[in-house]
């Protein structure tokens, strides 16, 4: 537990998708700070916390009450059938998530958008947001949608919006970061992606931004100017000091040195 106040106003958070990897992060390191709340298919015990799923406006509605921020991570998180799955939970579920959070009176939504949204760009390519959506599923489709709905919400509502085109979220110690590929270009670190939505959170005065979410990565083909620039986000965790090939005892070392990257991330002083 922290031992000072956090830096900034303590807020109300529901947090759709609570019980997914990054909604558990996020419901036990940002409880040090705000006061949470998690709608889930599935129980998470332990929180505050609402059984619901996304076509049921009624029990977002009832989860919303008093929400200062939404953090929306649920949905089908990648490709599957349009109509069976990625209409009820990433179209539909989007917008009733959008409705209930503007009859609440909720002050922003921060959205997991994903690096989907432009992945039919060449591979070599960097990108920044500016450069126009290129998504190469429908699932990535999906999430060019709810960016396009938080606009038109900000503009129209004046509900914030920061959609968040994160990366590839994992373990420092996992091993597709020991090989050269796609995931050492576009890796989030679990203690990063803390980082990044306590930015998108606390960060006052936003309006709306989409911006990429990486680490330090080789080649940073995701632009992190927009995340710098908005945000204020700085990611702590770089990808060059995971070796390639390296073997059980360094992975060990490396995911010591994220569990002190974690606990940074949560510090008071994190946004001074």
């Amino acid at each position: 537990m922290l031992e000072n106040a956090p830096a900034t106003p303590r807020s109300q958070i529901l947090v759709t998708g609570a019980a997914g990897r990054i909604g558990r992060l996020l419901m036990a390191s940002l409880g040090q700070l705000h006061q949470m709340r998690g709608f889930d298919c599935a129980a998470l015990e332990g929180t505050d916390s609402e059984v619901g799923n996304l076509t049921d406006l009624a029990a977002l509605r009832r989860a919303m009450e008093g929400a200062d921020v939404v953090v929306h991570l649920a949905g089908t998180k990648k490709e599957a059938p349009f109509v069976d799955d990625l209409v009820p939970n990433n179209v539909i579920g989007l917008y009733n998530v959008f409705e209930a959070a503007r009859d609440a009176g909720v002050r922003r939504i921060v959205f997991a958008s994903s690096a989907q949204s432009v992945a039919a760009y060449p591979a070599a390519q960097k990108l920044t947001v500016a450069d126009p959506p290129r998504p190469s599923s429908l699932y990535g489709a999906t999430k060019v949608l709810g960016e396009t709905l938080g606009r038109f919400y900000f503009d129209k509502y004046g509900v914030e919006f920061v959609g968040l085109r994160i990366g590839w979220v994992l373990a420092p110690d996992d091993p597709v970061l020991r090989r050269d590929g796609y995931g050492r270009q576009i890796w989030l670190s679990p203690a990063d992606t803390l980082r990044l939505f306590r930015c998108a959170v606390e960060k006052p005065d936003v309006g709306y931004a989409v911006v990429f979410g990486t680490s330090r990565t080789q080649s940073q083909r995701l632009s992190l100017h927009e995340a710098r620039e908005r945000l204020g986000y700085e990611p702590q965790d770089d990808v060059a000091a995971i070796p390639l090939g390296q073997d059980g005892g360094a992975a060990n070392k490396v995911t010591a040195t994220e569990k002190v990257s974690m606990q940074q991330a949560i510090s008071p002083q994190f946004l001074e």
